[in-house]
């Protein structure tokens, strides 16, 4: 065959075109007639010369009037003209047994749907299609078929199953959105994607895979086990797709994008899954399944090396699965481990976690007391702050308030109401210095200096001495100014 294997990816949706199609499908056609219409003659030529001499006979008998003819011309074109008439009508009788026998034959190798019709595809393929100049050119016309939606249009008829089958020719129409992975003897041959470019489908080239390059979700259940031993029923999602997403067609004719290389990679990420009981029939393992298999190595792997607190606790190790910072670095583990097949994870979740019934009984209780614990520690530094910021301000208030009597002491110049006043001021002092916040409070220059001041207050107030008493007050009241 003239049909090169495209090495390039951008060559794959043009290696076959509609003039290769008429070029190869065509000499199908003519090399059947050439040989059927070579048996007619040989056939024909072989019966005229062994009937020649009754032909002839005939001709002379009936014809001989006829000087004008000569005789022996007429009897060689009429009798190779009967031989030729009975040759072609047996070879044809032959030719539509034949035909027959081969749609039997077709049938029971192929086993085709019963809305194939194996007489209309023989035909297709054995007699193809002409080219013609134009305007007659819309006349004659291949089959196509189109994929859709991740599937074929119109799947129940017969180009579907041809292109599935035996192969082209066929004109293939790629919407947005989808991929065909087409082989060609059980052998890699291109990928055909969406695009302004109408594909053919060589000969013998079959469509093995059409796939979907829109956003897959996926959706289940398994089990993980953490570090001290606990199995935990993990429920999740995933969205993914083939192709990066980031990377967008650059004339912006297509939504999803279509990359080539991705797609042939997912697609050779397929493989057979064989049943687990023997009654069971073997499953395709998709792409989708290959992802999803990423999800039930890594999450297993992230829960097994945690403890069970750690994983629903917070400020616990900064292990928490339904973090954000959790979910981000498993989605960073997800892709990298996909795009070596040409899937890329767009979006991960973690839609649920189920605990055993004991165990989530015990843990709820524990973290119960442990919550109830922390709360009663607040509430105790809560009331604690409370108090210390009341005593605080009680304290500030003594302490202005033995300032402002110091003041009106030192004020006082002819000493009227001085014995109320010290009264009041040495009650003042006791009660402030007997308060431990308060002498927590005050600095120890100070607080030595009101000690000093209650001493010279009682002093004076049992002796009534005012001499050296107020010039020692004076001076206190000086000190605890500055």
């Amino acid at each position: 065959m003239t049909f090169p294997y495209p090495q390039n990816p951008t060559d794959w949706q043009t290696a076959y075109t509609r003039d290769d199609a008429y070029r190869s499908f065509g000499k199908y056609a003519r090399h059947f007639e050439n040989v059927f219409f070579g048996g007619v003659v040989i056939i024909a030529g072989f019966i005229a010369i062994r009937s020649f001499p009754v032909v002839a006979q005939l001709i002379s008998r009936y014809l001989g009037k006829l000087a004008m003819l000569p005789r022996v011309s007429v009897s060689i074109l009429i009798t190779f003209l009967l031989a030729f008439l009975v040759a072609y009508v047996g070879l044809q009788m032959i030719r539509s047994k034949a035909f027959g026998f081969a749609k039997l034959f077709f049938t029971d190798f192929y086993l085709p749907p019963e809305s194939v019709e194996p007489g209309r595809v023989i035909q297709y393929r054995l007699y193809g299609k002409f080219k013609l100049p134009p305007p007659f050119t819309m006349f004659i016309q291949f089959k196509y078929i189109m994929a859709k939606d991740g599937g074929f249009a119109r799947a129940d008829q017969w180009p579907v199953w041809m292109a599935r089958t035996l192969g082209g020719p066929l004109i293939l129409i790629v919407f947005d959105g989808c991929a065909l992975y087409v082989e060609r003897g059980n052998r890699f041959s291109r990928i055909i994607g969406p695009g302004d470019k109408v594909p053919f489908l060589e000969w013998y080239e079959t469509v093995k895979y059409v796939v979907d390059l829109r956003p897959k979700v996926h959706e289940a259940k398994f089990d993980a086990w953490t570090k001290d031993g606990i199995k935990i029923e993990i429920k999740a999602r995933i969205e993914c797709r083939i192709g990066d997403p980031k990377k967008k067609d650059p004339e912006g004719k297509l939504v999803f994008p279509y990359d080539p290389i991705a797609v042939k990679q997912a697609v050779e990420r397929y493989a057979l899954r064989w049943p687990t009981c023997p009654e069971g029939e073997p499953s395709e393992f998709t792409w989708i399944d290959a992802a999803w298999g990423q999800v039930t190595g890594i999450v297993p792997g992230y829960i097994g090396s945690r403890m069970l607190d750690d994983l629903f606790i917070a400020n616990r190790n900064g292990g928490q699965i339904l973090s954000p910072d959790a979910v981000q670095d498993i989605f960073t583990k997800l892709n990298s481990a996909t795009n070596g097949f040409g899937v890329y994870v767009t979006d991960f979740q973690v839609l649920e976690t189920i605990l055993p019934e004991a165990v989530e009984k015990h843990q709820k209780e524990y973290w119960m007391a442990e919550k109830q614990s922390v709360a009663k520690i607040a509430d105790g530094r809560t009331k604690a702050f409370r108090i210390r910021e009341q005593e605080e301000a009680r304290a500030d208030a003594q302490y202005d308030m033995i300032l402002e009597l110091a003041k009106g002491l030192n004020k006082n110049q002819n000493g009227r109401f001085v014995e109320p006043i010290l009264l009041s001021f040495a009650r003042v002092l006791d009660q402030s210095l007997q308060d431990p916040l308060m002498r927590a409070y005050l600095a120890k220059e100070t607080l030595d200096t009101l000690e000093q001041l209650q001493e010279i207050l009682g002093h004076r107030l049992e002796n009534n001495d005012d001499g050296n008493s107020t010039a020692q007050i004076g001076s206190a009241i000086k000190t605890i100014r500055d």
